[in-house]
């Protein structure tokens, strides 16, 4: 008799991935280097969980216009406790936002694009509008959270649906290039000085991280769990506002 090896349903999942998460946004508090290195290499698994099931949610919902609604309104309300969170404060006026500063727009704010971006490529709309599309996402998401990983990974998860195989070779592409991307400064900046600045090289390795998220994901059974439906999307601006009250005392 064959017996179902998928264990983890979307509770499980996000249990997982708001733990990773919490673990690696504590990692201020590592008090050295294979801490901290330890912290952002797991937290790399949470990007993907969200990444998928904004994915699954674009089939699963019973009406994607609110549920894409429900997006931007949970990464408008993730503002504020990601500004206090990463910089300490909320700049003055709307600029920063606007204007895209680095990592100035939280991860919820990349899954809606991602999610938006989804939509469109699943539409049917001549392809020239589908290229405008992926280059207008990846433009207003360069200095997001997550950014072009996050944009892509949606919409990979999205499109190949059904076949976990191509899902994880594409994801594995995608990370590869978010990898190059956003780590070439550093690789410049090596040829010039011929100095490596360590926290910045561990924070690109721990990239790598990101991969322990395929074998969980294989195990997802397609079941709901007994979570609340936004769990996650709630938890992300909660914990997030928490921990800078928490910088606040302790550091």
């Amino acid at each position: 008799m064959k017996t179902n090896n998928k264990l983890l349903s979307k509770s499980a999942l996000q249990l997982i991935a708001a733990a990773a998460m919490l673990i690696g946004h504590l990692s201020f508090l590592a008090p050295n280097y294979g801490l901290l290195f330890a912290a952002h290499t797991l937290s790399r698994i949470t990007i993907v969980i969200m990444c998928w099931f904004a994915a699954e949610g674009y089939y699963m919902t019973h009406d994607l216009n609110r549920y894409i609604l429900r997006m931007g309104i949970f990464a408008a309300v993730s503002q504020i406790p990601y500004y206090l969170f990463s910089l300490g404060s909320v700049p003055a006026g709307m600029y920063s936002f606007l204007a895209g500063c680095y990592s100035d727009r939280n991860v919820i704010f990349t899954l809606f694009t991602g999610l938006c971006l989804l939509t469109v490529l699943r539409a049917k709309l001549r392809y020239r509008w589908k290229l405008i599309a992926v280059v207008c996402a990846l433009f207003i998401t360069r200095s997001s959270d997550w950014s072009l990983l996050g944009v892509l990974s949606i919409v990979t998860f999205g499109m190949f649906r059904g076949d976990f195989k191509k899902q994880a070779y594409s994801f594995v592409t995608v990370l590869f290039l978010h990898f190059i991307v956003r780590h070439i400064g550093l690789t410049v900046s090596f040829a010039q000085t011929d100095t490596v600045d360590v926290f910045q090289l561990l924070n690109s390795l721990s990239y790598a991280g990101c991969l322990l998220a395929l074998p969980l994901l294989r195990l997802y059974n397609g079941k709901r769990g007994s979570c609340p439906k936004y769990a996650l999307y709630i938890f992300y601006p909660a914990h997030l506002l928490a921990l800078y009250f928490v910088k606040l005392i302790v550091l």
